[in-house]
């Protein structure tokens, strides 16, 4: 029915409910995967907790066409979050949204409208089916709107046909029969039990030998039919405990540090530094720590698949996540080791390589978890680790043009270390990037204000010569750049490139990219153009010569010479030099980045110039759209662009 459905919504949302580990999760992307073969659009989010399926559905819109500046509306409280992703999944047919383990209905409430009331986040549509799974399938919570479908315990025969499928050779239908009701018939209990049957790691080959350990060593925690967690408890601690009986002792602590991060959200495994895992879970080295996971995965009490782009990632289930948890007598050291594993994982990618941009945005699922762990646990010491994880992967999302995201992402990480006080250092830090993202968003007044109360703070703890000073000062000048006040900015500039030559030396990429920006500022006044186009060439032979030509250090100031000869009218080689330099940046900031797309609009204002007017208004109209999405509609970039359309339609 649910196939049809997908195919022909019915104006209902459908559900899926019963208790964890039915099989509701896996008849949902039974559908999913269906749609997506068939060419339809499918997007899966987590209704485990409100806050992140909030940020999921506003990546959604976001996605299918809304402006940073209508998120920004959003997290100002000026517009519903529900509302704004519903005017774009109107506007489409035939796609599939499913939400997962929504466990609370109140989960997709907004201001004060309850699921019931159907102007939340779910809707009666015909445009598409939405699919909801949740442990709570009762009709008065949900709503006439929502059509339930309740995901039971197997049937003793089915149960016993999946046991066979997976050990043929372990026993008779019968005997496969008596341990599918003494599971309950639980679809996710058979699926570990079947693993385990077959793993060279457990002593149990047999359905009987099986059920027979069971009684023996878990009588405790079973509760056959009525507890879908003490099944699946009893099932998983039993192959821990073979697994530790057959050479991987630190099965469990592997485990209990898996548990840390997000339930189903998959973690890329060449990510995962095997020397910090080995330590935090007591083993000698990597290779063991590589042995564990394997066997864990044998076992099947870990999952391994890939991403979009083959990557091989590992994802624990949420049911083995909740279980985990609620067994773990020192949460606070398997937590550690896990944000260790993060903290690592983040060392190891580059900001600046578009190719690792998935990469960053795949860890802020596993980042909020420890983030609220941590915020919850009193003087963590180790709060202060996570906020720097998280300005890391803030300022990676800023480089790869997701400001909305980061500046999210900040905020929430400012209010999970307000006890570390205004004047730690990853809290100046933190508030550094929030500025730098809030003026490449176009408010470089606001950003300013953020910028003068960080530098108060590192000036009297760093002083003034400090490098986060100085870096605090450099952001300060481009501030005020933004605001058209050149003259105060080309101070700061001078004061920075005075300081750094002395502390870092002349050659110092920070010392060389503050040389660049005061050419540029120079370049904004007209008698100065011949010097800002001398001051920016010098800079780029230095830079090429310490840094490379590929460096994006050097190829933003080669994009500079190329704004010093359009300032001179020299057309024809400001065009020649943003031809050449568009390539470098499109490979080293990815083809969003605002250098790129400032860079397209430099090369349709020449085409305009020139009388190419039709030219020119094709590559703005291409423009216009990436921008308002990127940017926000109110963006000095964006606007540009679209006077010029303005002008070009008006003309005729």
């Amino acid at each position: 029915m649910l196939r049809a459905l997908a195919q022909r919504p019915d104006q209902a949302v459908h559900l899926l409910g019963g208790l964890g580990g039915t099989g509701k999760t896996t008849i949902a992307l039974q559908i999913a995967d269906e749609r997506l073969s068939a060419g339809c659009d499918v997007w899966w989010v987590s209704g485990a907790e409100a806050h992140s399926l909030f940020s999921d559905l506003m990546s959604l819109a976001q996605s299918l066409g809304a402006t940073a500046q209508d998120v920004e509306a959003v997290s100002q409280g000026r517009r519903d979050p529900a509302d704004l992703l519903w005017r774009f999944l109107e506007s489409r047919n035939g796609w599939l949204l499913v939400i997962d383990n929504v466990d609370d209905p109140h989960t997709l409430s907004r201001h004060g409208r309850a699921v019931q009331d159907n102007s939340g986040w779910i809707r009666p549509t015909s445009a598409g089916l939405i699919l909801v799974t949740s442990r709570n399938s009762d009709p008065l919570a949900w709503g006439r709107h929502v059509t339930p479908h309740t995901v039971g315990w197997l049937p003793a025969e089915q149960g016993a046909r999946i046991l066979c499928d997976f050990a043929p050779r372990a026993g008779s239908f019968q005997e496969a029969r008596d341990l599918s009701d003494r599971l309950g018939g639980l679809p996710l209990a058979l699926h570990h039990a079947g693993l385990h049957l077959t793993s060279p790691f457990n002593p149990e080959r047999s359905f009987t030998s099986y059920a027979q350990a069971l009684t023996e060593r878990f009588p405790q925690l079973m509760a056959v039919g009525a507890d879908d967690r003490s099944i699946v408890r009893s099932t998983w601690r039993l192959t821990l405990d073979a697994l530790v009986a057959n050479g991987h002792p630190s099965a469990g602590a592997q485990m209990r540090v898996l548990a840390r991060l997000a339930g189903g959200v998959p973690f890329p495994c060449e990510l995962l530094d095997h020397e910090v895992f080995a330590r935090g879970c007591g083993l000698d080295d990597g290779t063991r720590s590589a042995a564990g996971l394997r066997a864990l995965a044998h076992t099947g009490l870990i999952t391994l698949g890939s991403s979009g782009s083959g990557a091989e990632t590992l994802t624990v289930h949420p049911l083995v996540v909740e279980i985990l948890r609620l067994d773990d007598d020192e949460p606070d050291r398997h937590e550690n080791v896990c944000l260790d594993l993060l903290a690592a994982a983040v060392a190891r990618l580059e900001f600046r390589n578009p190719e690792h941009s998935p990469a960053w945005s795949s860890f802020l699922p596993h980042l909020a978890e420890l983030l609220q762990a941590k915020a919850s646990h009193g003087d963590d010491p180790s709060l202060a680790q996570a906020a720097e994880v998280a300005e890391k992967i803030a300022a990676a999302l800023g480089w790869n043009s997701r400001y909305f995201t980061a500046s999210q992402l900040i905020e929430e990480t400012l209010k999970a270390t307000a006890r570390l006080g205004d004047e730690h250092p990853v809290v100046l830090s933190l508030r550094l990037v929030q500025a730098q993202t809030t003026r490449l968003l176009g408010d470089p007044g606001s950003a300013e204000r953020i910028v003068r109360e960080v530098l108060v703070f590192r000036e009297r703890s760093l002083g003034a010569d400090g490098p986060g000073t100085l870096a605090t000062r450099h952001e300060l000048g481009l501030c005020l750049a933004g605001q058209g006040k050149t003259a105060t900015a080309e101070e700061q500039y001078r004061e920075v490139i005075r300081r750094r030559h002395a502390t870092l030396g002349a050659d110092h990429p920070d010392t060389l990219i503050a040389r660049a920006v005061l050419a540029h500022l120079h370049s904004r006044t007209s008698e100065l153009l011949d010097e800002a186009e001398r001051e920016c060439r010098d800079v780029h032979a230095d830079q090429s010569r310490i840094l490379g030509s590929d460096h994006p250090d050097t190829l933003v100031t080669r994009k500079r010479i190329a704004a010093v000869l359009h300032r001179q009218g020299r057309l024809t080689a400001a065009e020649d030099e943003y031809q050449a330099v568009l390539p470098g940046l499109v490979r080293g900031f990815g083809v969003e980045h605002g250098h790129v797309l400032s860079t397209r609009y430099e090369l349709a204002k020449i085409l305009l110039e020139r009388g190419r007017r039709r030219t020119a208004r094709k590559r703005l109209e291409e423009l216009g759209p990436i921008q308002r999405r990127v940017l926000g509609t109110d963006h000095p970039g964006t606007l540009k662009t679209e006077r010029a359309l303005a002008e070009l339609r008006s003309a005729g």
